[in-house]
């Protein structure tokens, strides 16, 4: 395709708007009215809803089609088998104003990006053209979540200014980094957080540059996989191009350029009234914490050779009006980890919330931006005071961030009876990556998507949640099929992809049970090194939240068996494990043997792995609501009936006694279900102790600053932050 090439630039048009006066006018504006742009008035939607409706309804089904087209023109596995992928219009200004199906809450990234090109004067150096094509993967300019997620942009110019941005993002297949992978678990700076650009110029005319392809090449080690994405972008972005230009033939640039500030508006009034409607107003404080276990791995770094418990600490609060602001002073401030991130890229995380439960009946657009905010303070973890921090895992943590909010909100939905729509809100992602080299010397780099496509949803006041039906990041939970990552990741294999048994947060309704898969390493060639990517470690719970009384969810572990005589068990006719506790079992009883078997419940650093290895992980598990000992016998029965949940903890966790009928099937003994459970809640009472006693004993320790060096240093890095000092300083009378 190709197209005119018309320029922002001064030196071009003498009448042109900067994009710096573009921004400014859109800042100024809104904040001195209090509505979008200063639109008082929907006069277009008033005046015509008609033709209103119908100029939305072209451009959602622009980005609607850029989506569903190019992941299938050109893309990797991830992109076009999971959808790990998003494309949206924005204003000028960088406000999103339509969304296709995928990672929506990346709609505020945009926002970032363009507000960095403006101040630095980009429509002057290099210029900004029609058709052009920017990329960027960078946190601070691009507010990007982690370098894996990489945005294109493509200005969209008429008469010489510019009146919108098509944006793709997707999650490329690896990063560049010194860690293999699309989430390099080990990073002490940003310098080693991979392949990491600011918005620069790539391309013009709707076609990248070569030099671009070759850095794909050299700088990653699936340089490959991640051109076939970045052409993918481009191709989205190209079909929303030109999909806006007929529009605004069709409808006319002035109708175009007033009816996008309405759209958002219209938007953001709406997202208002939900909140009023939905939240009931106060302050949501909730806390989540994430194990960083860099002790040991390295020698180079003296001042990065440390263990690190990060504190999440939210406090989100609603005014009367529907205003909504997350406040995370008390976070953890950064450090030299790879688990940091910047403000754009921590609004990717808060969004998602945000988004799901305030924007369900109205346009999707940047509106959320101007009702739902959140403050970051300045040398927190999630606001870095240079630019040096990495920032290569942020999504570790900053999804039990989100999860905080969005059970904030799934707790007022609870108190003003939307039963149906409040749930125990996990998001426990996971992921194998790494690299290797092919027996003919190819190298190659690899990320497998599985545990990101999909997680278990929490349980609700009334019912079960349910495995592998929910990702808080997309509408369309995907775990992918396991060919698509055979065939990516040569030596891994699959010979067990289910569900865990026991391995979900119990209550009287249970969260949805996690998976486990268990990868075989065949032929690897002539090395293969393999590290995990994921939200959480099982140091600690996800999220510090079973509902009413249940148990939260456990947290991923990965299980790694090297050195085994898994061959032999082949030729002997002995089935080999299918899911992670079935590699400890067969270890147990002496029949799988390993040289070294580990079990890793903190990042599992890159392992060296050879033939007949094998690898397990174990991920996506979601809390429960309410006491289990509250839980129907009923339904105790079925689950250990499916599996769902060994006897033993039938017994030891619900309260529920099984017994053999004459035919030898399981049924619930009704009088020694009632006789245990009453003993249970007497034990409860002979443990329990008053909140004082508690209070004073619980005291000493902090007095005596009794903690371990991760939990003493968390405490310091938070007390630096005023607001926290007061709390902790009040509430234990220091």
């Amino acid at each position: 395709m190709s197209v005119t090439h018309q320029a922002v630039s001064v030196t071009h048009q003498k009448k042109a708007v900067t994009l710096k006066e573009l921004v400014s006018r859109r800042d100024k504006l809104t904040e001195e009215t209090g509505h979008y742009y200063g639109i008082k008035e929907l006069k277009l939607k008033n005046s015509d809803p008609v033709k209103y409706e119908r100029f939305y309804s072209r451009l959602h089904a622009a980005v609607l089609a850029a989506r569903e087209v190019a992941r299938y023109v050109t893309a990797s596995p991830g992109s076009r088998e999971m959808g790990e992928s998003l494309w949206t219009l924005t204003t000028p200004e960088g406000d999103t104003l339509v969304i296709s199906l995928g990672f929506f809450s990346h709609l505020n990234s945009s926002r970032v990006a363009i507000r960095f090109m403006a101040e630095n004067n980009y429509d002057e150096n290099p210029g900004i053209y029609d058709g052009d094509v920017f990329v960027t993967d960078d946190g601070k300019t691009g507010g990007a979540p982690h370098p894996g997620d990489t945005y294109t942009y493509v200005p969209i110019v008429v008469e010489g200014e510019i009146v919108g941005w098509a944006m793709a993002v997707n999650h490329i297949m690896e990063a560049g980094a010194p860690v293999a992978g699309s989430w390099p678990g080990f990073a002490v700076d940003t310098f080693m957080d991979g392949f990491v650009v600011p918005p620069m110029k790539t391309g013009e005319n709707l076609r990248q540059f070569t030099w671009w392809e070759q850095l794909w090449k050299t700088r990653t080690r699936a340089g490959t996989l991640n051109n076939l994405d970045d052409k993918m972008r481009l191709a989205g972005c190209a079909m929303i191009h030109k999909a806006v230009h007929e529009i605004i033939e069709e409808f006319g640039l002035d109708y175009y350029k007033q009816v996008i500030r309405e759209i958002i508006e219209e938007s953001r009034l709406q997202i208002l009234q939900n909140i009023r409607t939905l939240m009931v107003p106060g302050r949501y404080t909730s806390v989540a914490f994430r194990a960083v276990k860099y002790k040991g791995l390295q020698k180079l770094w003296s001042h990065a050779d440390k263990d690190s418990l990060i504190h999440i600490r939210q406090r989100l609060e609603v005014d009367e009006n529907g205003g909504l602001i997350a406040d995370f002073e008390g976070t953890s401030r950064w450090g030299y980890h790879a688990f940091n991130g910047y403000p754009g890229g921590a609004d990717v995380a808060f969004y998602l919330a945000m988004i799901n439960q305030f924007a369900h009946n109205t346009k999707p657009t940047g509106a959320i931006t101007y009702v739902a905010k959140a403050h970051y303070p300045e040398g927190s973890i999630y606001n870095p005071e240079n630019s040096f921090a990495s920032f290569s895992n942020i999504w570790a943590q900053s999804m039990a961030m989100n999860a905080l909010g969005f059970n904030a909100i799934n707790r007022a939905l609870f108190a003003r009876g939307y039963l149906e729509e409040a749930f125990t809100a996990d998001s426990n992602w996971e992921g194998i990556q790494g690299a290797g080299v092919l027996e003919d010397g190819t190298p190659y780099g690899f990320t497998n998507f599985e545990s990101v496509g999909g997680v278990a949803m929490g349980a609700f006041s009334y019912r079960d949640g349910l495995p592998l039906a929910w990702a808080e990041w997309t509408q369309l939970p995907n775990i992918g099929n396991a060919e698509e990552f055979e065939y990516l990741i040569p030596p891994l294999y699959y010979i067990g992809r289910k569900l865990l048994p026991n391995f979900c947060g119990h209550g009287k309704y249970r969260g949805g049970i996690g998976d486990s898969s268990v990868h075989w390493i065949k032929n690897p060639g002539k090395r293969l090194g393999i590290s995990r990517g994921g939200s959480q470690v099982a140091a600690t719970t996800f999220v510090a939240l079973g509902m009413s009384g249940a148990y939260p969810a456990p947290s991923a572990f990965h299980v790694s068996a090297r050195g085994t005589n898994s061959n032999e068990l082949v030729e002997q006719g002995v089935a080999l494990p299918r899911d992670a506790s079935e590699v400890l079992e067969l270890s147990e009883k002496g029949i799988l043997k390993a040289e070294n078997l580990d079990v890793w419940k903190f990042d599992m650093p890159e392992q060296s792995f050879q033939d007949g290895d094998m690898l397990a992980d174990a991920a996506g598990a979601a809390g429960g609501w309410g006491d289990p000992i509250e839980r129907d016998p009923r339904s105790v029965l079925e689950d250990v009936l499916y599996g769902w949940v060994d006897q033993k903890f039938a017994e030891g966790l619900y309260g529920v006694v099984l017994k053999e009928n004459a035919s030898g099937s399981l049924a619930v003994d009704d009088g020694a279900t009632q006789s245990l459970r009453k003993k249970m809640i007497e034990e409860r009472r002979q443990m329990a102790k008053p909140v004082i006693e508690w209070w004073k004993n619980e005291r000493e320790l902090v007095v005596k600053r009794d903690f371990i060096d991760p939990v003493r240093d968390m405490y310091e890095s938070s007390m630096s932050f005023q607001a926290f000092q007061n709390e902790m300083t009040n509430f234990w009378q220091l």
